[in-house]
């Protein structure tokens, strides 16, 4: 790939999806830790383990919750 072909545009548009790309794997590899130092932070707390599973069961559930208020 010639890069001194590019525009200014061109280069910049590359640039932030290379930094997008990037920040993406990033998270990708950090927030199933962070997520598990979360939950014993919680567990320490007073949280119910059961309730932070069922919480987090919920929102790994692709299908949206509906309430009364949303029908």
């Amino acid at each position: 790939m010639d890069l001194s072909t590019f525009t200014d545009e061109q280069l910049d548009a590359r640039r932030v999806a290379v930094l997008t790309e990037q920040e993406r794997r990033r998270k990708l590899a950090q927030l199933p830790d962070d997520l598990a130092a979360m939950a014993r932070d919680a567990v320490a707390a007073g949280c119910s383990p059961d309730d932070l599973l069922d919480r987090l069961t919920d929102a790994l559930d692709p299908a949206p919750a509906t309430t009364d208020q949303e029908v």
